[in-house]
């Protein structure tokens, strides 16, 4: 595919490169703006456009183009006020509903040589950690001294360790922190 000079302009443009290396990486990449793109960008090249880093094939509307990141589904409503994300009453209260469901479908296990002794909605536990953190600690320390063991069951550990559900935690944490950062 031939290189035109236009589009070793547009990517020299956008990219903040000299057009020789625009054009030399389109070259290389027969044409290929967006492959152009993130060759310069992974060569150390380019530079980061004002308002952060963003890359788009779409063609400009003549506005600025959106911020980098998932943004709102398709069919939702959610938009953002003041660098505030809102979120319609039918989302939040669909995602409540389901989290609520699986906490009362995941169950505290409890375990004594081999059977099972008794099983707890995890949303109860929670609860009672809430409102009685000590004495739960106590009884729960006291059943592992007498040889009690705990297992998580259910929709929220379906498969999964407890080490693997906070790595998830975690993780799902940490992305939620990252895009606050970013808004």
């Amino acid at each position: 595919m031939s290189v035109t000079v236009e589009q070793a302009r547009r990517i020299s443009e956008a990219a903040g490169v000299d057009v020789i290396a625009a054009l030399s990486a389109l070259e290389r990449n027969n044409g290929d703006a967006l492959a152009a793109m993130l060759e310069l960008e992974r060569q150390g090249l380019t530079s980061t456009p004002p308002g952060g880093g963003f890359y788009s094939t779409r063609p400009s509307s003549g506005g600025t183009p959106p911020p980098p990141g998932p943004g709102p589904s398709e069919g939702s409503d959610s938009t953002r006020h003041s660098g505030v994300l809102i979120v319609p009453w039918s989302d939040l209260k669909e995602g409540l509903k389901d989290l609520f469901h699986n906490c009362l479908a995941t169950r505290l296990e409890v375990w004594r040589k081999g059977q099972q002794a008794a099983s707890v909605p995890l949303l109860i536990l929670v609860v009672l950690l809430l409102f009685f953190f000590l004495e739960m600690a106590v009884v729960l320390g006291a059943g592992l001294l007498l040889g009690f063991r705990y297992r998580l069951s259910g929709p929220l550990v379906e498969g999964e360790t407890v080490r693997s559900l906070l790595s998830s935690l975690r993780e799902a944490i940490d992305r939620f922190l990252a895009r606050l950062r970013r808004s």
